[in-house]
């Protein structure tokens, strides 16, 4: 097995005065608190053979499916030897990033970017296209650095305090901090860390205006700083699509469950972005650190298994006391957004979402994959599993989904990966709950179909 990471930045020389994502901000960028990047790792199970897994985080919000297929059809087209479906490409949804869909095109509060829905017709091409660039540089120094490795993997539930479910903050939820870990094969030295954690980043509030990859950018700085840079990182997020980072908030749960707009309203600053990224990072550090010898392996096996699929623009049956609020939702979106705006979005060079017309009923065409990895040795051998999922899931459906899958805690989940089509919430919260999150996603029923072709892919492996 071999293995190597890289990282390339991307920011842009020009980035006062652009649009900024992940709030309904009031201004653009007028700073930049940190470098946003692009992280990729790649792995080589047989050299002979030559195939491999090529895993890519971006500092970005989001990555639709046309912007992924994009960047992929680019870099097969550089790289042959590499397989379209062996690539996998993730957002790490930092919320003070640059806009790549047009969507956050004009800054000024809520209808702006409802505006920017409707007549988003992406204006950021040539940051796109400059981005790809980027990211096939990052492939070239990628395969000139590959070197033999061995493999660990280890997990456990960590909370110190720092993340918090807004919906229900009474549960005190302990995500799961998983890593691989690889060392070189010759020196016997730490040399790459995969972190895969649960946390929107959202350190920092919506009154920043300036570049930042939030949390994630500072754990790969705090682990460059602990390990003097000899230690590479990339990180995955995990299902946060209800997680907050712990800002200015408190922990009296208590409290937060009697009023959560303490949890949405929070005012965090950089100070806290740093405090969040170091306590990841110096754990998930100490994690690798503790793994004996005798759990890494020299050896890896994958393969790789997708499921495309159609979300309807359908809302479900039923009648709660926040069904006109979802209803009104639902209907401007279906017959009013995005019926105005599909021109539009069609015609866009990257669009929002792919959307699909059949017999007069509108879909949005994404994908769900499953990776079966095992790493092995002369005397034994531990598996486990990458599922990549296309929006931002709720903690309760990716226990669902880790409960379902062959390899139990030995996931990654890797959210907002491939594609994003929305939130993916559970039903139950959607009919008793409300909220904003069906605002933004594509349809209600995301989060059920994705768990639905999900599993269905994993009854496909296994009955195969």
């Amino acid at each position: 097995m071999k293995v190597a990471f890289s990282r390339v930045n991307i920011t842009p020389k020009e980035f006062i005065g652009k649009s900024m994502v992940g709030y309904t901000r009031k201004n653009s960028c007028r700073g930049k608190l940190d470098e946003i990047h692009a992280y990729g790792v790649l792995i080589e199970k047989d050299s002979l053979n030559k195939e491999y897994l090529l895993l890519i985080s971006i500092d970005t919000l989001k990555i639709p499916l046309s912007i992924g297929n994009y960047f992929k059809n680019k870099i097969i087209t550089a790289f042959p030897l590499l397989k379209l479906h062996n690539i996998i490409i993730h957002a790490t949804h930092t919320h003070s990033s640059l806009d790549l869909t047009g969507e956050f095109y004009w800054p000024g509060g809520f209808f702006n970017v409802v505006k920017g829905i409707m007549f988003g017709m992406n204006r950021n091409d040539k940051f796109i296209i400059w981005l790809s660039n980027k990211i096939v540089n990052m492939l070239k120094n990628l395969f000139d650095n590959l070197e033999s490795c061995k493999i660990a993997l280890k997990s456990k539930r960590f909370n110190s305090n720092i993340v918090i479910n807004r919906r229900h903050p009474e549960r005190k939820t302990h995500p799961n901090l998983i890593i691989l870990v690889f060392k070189n094969l010759q020196t016997n030295q730490l040399n790459g860390i995969l972190i895969n954690y649960a946390c929107h980043p959202t350190t920092l509030s919506f009154k920043n205006n300036k570049l930042s990859a939030d949390y994630p950018g500072r754990i790969i700085y705090r682990i460059d700083e602990l390990s003097n840079h000899k230690i590479s990182t990339i990180y995955f997020n995990g299902p946060s699509g209800d997680l907050n980072p712990i800002t200015t908030c408190g922990i009296d749960f208590e409290k937060l469950s009697q009023d959560k707009s303490l949890i949405y309203d929070q005012l965090g600053d950089y100070n806290d972005t740093i405090r969040i990224g170091n306590s990841i990072a110096e754990e998930a550090l100490e994690l690798a650190k503790s793994i004996p010898e005798s759990d890494f392996f020299d050896d890896i096996k994958f393969q790789v298994f997708k499921r495309e699929f159609l979300v309807p623009m359908k809302d479900y049956k039923y009648f709660t006391k926040i069904w006109f609020v979802n209803k009104l939702y639902f209907s401007i979106k279906k017959y009013f957004i995005l019926k105005f705006g599909k021109v539009n979005i069609k015609n866009a060079n990257f669009p929002i979402f792919l959307l699909r017309r059949r017999k007069l009923k509108l879909f949005c065409e994404s994908l769900v994959q499953f990776i079966k990895l095992k790493a092995l040795s002369d005397v034994k051998s531990i598996e486990f599993s990458i599922m990549t999922i296309p929006g931002e899931l709720f903690e309760d459906i990716g226990k669902n989904l880790i409960r379902g899958s062959p390899t139990k805690n030995n996931t990654f989940i890797f959210q907002n990966s491939q594609d994003w089509i929305g939130y993916l919430f559970p039903m139950k919260e959607y009919i008793h709950e409300g909220g904003y999150e069906p605002v933004p996603s594509f349809s209600p029923l995301c989060g059920y179909h994705v768990v639905k072709e999900m599993k269905n892919l994993l009854n496909t492996i296994r009955k195969s």
